[in-house]
């Protein structure tokens, strides 16, 4: 029998930048420049080739987060569990006659794709999943992939960089990387001094043809200039301009992030002031957000928000004082039946005085910067909801009288032609801790 071969090109159509991305001969390529360019596909099928090319190869797939990679690596690589190899045309056979897989295990546990000519990709993550990392720190590496690096700390990078000396006949060392790469150590690093035998292939999602017809204008439709800018057209140095609050790597490491949830529960429900926005209510405990509900109703059926919130803290068992609703505008009347239906929730002006006037100019922008300082010590997870990240990337700070803090209001963002940040508020709602008075009086202490 002669050597088992896969043809890639019958699972796989690359859209011509993929193509020069899987024909580079550099050691180094990094793949990228926006959203839905195609970057994670190409790495997988190319870690799939490297492993067919250099029988024996050992690899390591890697993303900051294990659900992350769950969800976008991982299912890639399922699709070729059950594709076989073949020889001449037709299915190779093993050594017991049975038909000869491409993949001839997944290990689930210990986090492994073995390959029938001895190849295997061992997968992990970077941040979160300390024990698959500490497995592999003894393992000699003829390549590895990490997706979406961006999110990763250059440690990380150097630390498989030094892990590449696996000696087999003629093999040729590689390192892949996906990136949006924004403002940061990744562009600095192999955008603007690119090492030496590496190549930077970017990618925007009118190269890939696979895309639905309409998604270009959906997304300029939907969300504002500077994340179109970012997502379609590769600039992301708009997300590091303009005095945003959150830092879109920072976002990125909090989607999907494991996270153990302790505590009590808390929520925060941002109401509608307007036509087309969302109430939303986002429920948390500790660090991490366990689920978020959305609902709208017609302007004269406001009042039954408040059933709704009644019913959302009875469900998820939330003590009323650990609940933070907005009540500005419309939210007035919503608070106050809440209220007087026994349920003493925290009726949260925006527009109020601050706990500290020193550095806020209100309460939006002390809850805002409050929200800012989780994402900043990476003590939060939300969920991987694209509205949710792109609401939060475009939330922006000036200076205010006495160099204090202030938030963009949602009538100036009303004004540029953008929609109301009804997912951020909610999640700033849902973390805000307000300061607690205890008045000194004489009677009462």
């Amino acid at each position: 029998m002669s050597k088992p071969s896969i043809d890639l090109s019958k699972l796989y159509k690359p859209h011509p930048r993929q193509v020069l991305f899987h024909e580079s001969p550099h050691k180094g390529r990094l793949f990228g420049g926006a959203i839905r360019g195609g970057k994670t596909v190409a790495g997988v099928r190319e870690s799939i080739q490297l492993c067919l090319d250099y029988p024996g190869n050992v690899g390591i797939v890697a993303r900051q987060t294990l659900p992350a990679l769950k969800k976008t690596v991982l299912v890639e690589f399922e699709k070729y569990e059950g594709v076989c190899a073949m020889d001449n045309g037709r299915v190779a056979k093993d050594a017991n006659g049975k038909d000869l897989r491409l993949i001839t295990q997944h290990h689930a546990t210990d986090h492994y794709f073995q390959f029938y000519n001895g190849s295997r990709i061992w997968y992990t993550s970077l941040g979160d999943d300390k024990a698959g990392l500490a497995a592999q720190m003894g393992t000699t590496i003829g390549f590895f992939f990490i997706d979406q690096i961006e999110e990763c700390s250059e440690a990380h990078f150097n630390n498989l960089l030094g892990r590449l000396s696996l000696n087999l006949p003629g093999i040729k060392l590689k390192y892949i990387l996906t990136a949006n790469p924004m403002p940061g150590w990744v562009k600095d690093r192999f955008i603007l001094n690119s090492p030496k035998d590496f190549i930077y292939i970017p990618s925007l999602p009118k190269d890939n043809p696979y895309l639905p017809a309409n998604y270009e204008a959906e997304l300029r439709e939907t969300y504002p200039a500077e994340l179109v800018r970012a997502w379609l057209e590769g600039d992301w140095n708009v997300m590091e301009t303009g005095n945003f609050v959150f830092n879109f790597t920072e976002i990125n490491r909090a989607s999907d992030k494991e996270l153990s949830p302790e505590g009590e529960k808390y929520m925060g429900v941002d109401l509608a002031w307007g036509g087309g926005d969302e109430n939303v209510a986002i429920i948390r405990q500790g660090g991490k957000v366990l689920t978020f509900e959305r609902w709208i109703y017609p302007a004269e059926e406001s009042i039954r928000s408040v059933d709704k919130i009644i019913d959302l803290l009875t469900l998820h068992e939330i003590k009323p004082q650990n609940c933070n609703v907005d009540a500005v505008s419309g939210g007035n009347p919503i608070c106050s039946e809440i209220i007087r239906r026994g349920y003493r929730v925290n009726s949260i002006i925006a527009g109020e005085k601050a706990d500290d006037e020193t550095k806020y100019i209100n309460k939006r922008a002390e809850m805002y910067f409050q929200l800012r300082g989780r994402f900043r010590d990476n003590l939060i997870s939300i969920p991987d909801d694209r509205t949710l990240k792109a609401q939060l990337s475009t939330i922006r700070y000036k200076p205010a009288q006495e160099k204090r803090m202030q938030i963009i209001s949602k009538e100036e963002m009303r004004k540029a032609g953008e929609k109301s940040p009804d997912r951020a508020d909610a999640l700033a709602l849902s973390f805000y801790e307000a300061k607690v008075r205890n008045p000194n009086i004489r009677w009462l202490g």
